[in-house]
Formats: structure tokens, sequence, C-alpha cells
């Protein structure tokens, strides 16, 4: 099994002026920031009684000052998981969130990979 986690962090690293962070931020002070963890993974290929690839789901949120922002930073994220393989299954603005005095604009997407060994 290969830890999806790590692959889709190294990707989102490559995204300029943004923080990326595991799960879920604990604060939004420092905007904009990514964050992304593991859906799911099931064995995807079989035979020889060993796996020999794995499909694999994951969560990518994107959160910023504005929506515009989201859009921009989301069509980033699109392009640098598409380029490794990753599909995009969904993308979605979500209700804005406040942190204290600020708004905080929330965009959700999920991408899948089948990844071979």
């Amino acid at each position: 099994m290969v830890d999806v986690n790590r692959i889709v962090r190294e990707i989102l690293k490559t995204i300029d002026g943004v923080t990326v962070t595991f799960y879920h931020p604990e604060k939004f002070n420092k905007l904009p920031v990514i964050s992304y963890y593991e859906l799911g993974t099931a064995t995807g290929l079989c035979y020889d009684n060993t796996e020999q690839g794995q499909a694999s789901n994951v969560s990518i949120d994107i959160w910023a000052k504005s929506g515009a922002e989201c859009a921009r930073i989301a069509a980033d994220v699109d392009t640098a998981m598409q380029k490794d393989g990753w599909k995009r299954e969904l993308s979605r603005d979500m209700p804005k969130e406040t942190e204290g005095k600020t708004e905080v604009y929330h965009k959700a997407m999920r991408f899948y990979k089948h990844i071979f060994f």
C-alpha cells in the first residue's frame, strides 16, 4: 500500500503562496490554506494473491479571503493533481465560515487515482 497523504502533500507544496496542512486548519490567521486527507483506499488490482495496485480517493479543501482567490487556487490544484494522474470527481463552493471578524471562503475538492505498484 502506498502513502497517499505523502504523495498529495508533495503535489500541493508546489503551489505558490499557500500554506499546506493535513486534515483541517486549526486557525485561519494565515490564509490562503490548502488542507488535504485521504478519504479511502481499496485494493485496485490483485493477481497471484498479491496486491498490485490500489484505488485511492483524497479530499482537498481550499480556505481563502475571497471566492475569487479560492477559484484561482482551485485551478492550480486541479492542474497539479491532474498532471500527476489524479482525476477530479468534485469541486464545490462551501458556505463561508466566520473566524473572529474574518470571513473565510471555502472550496471542497475530491480526486481519485488508481495507483499501480
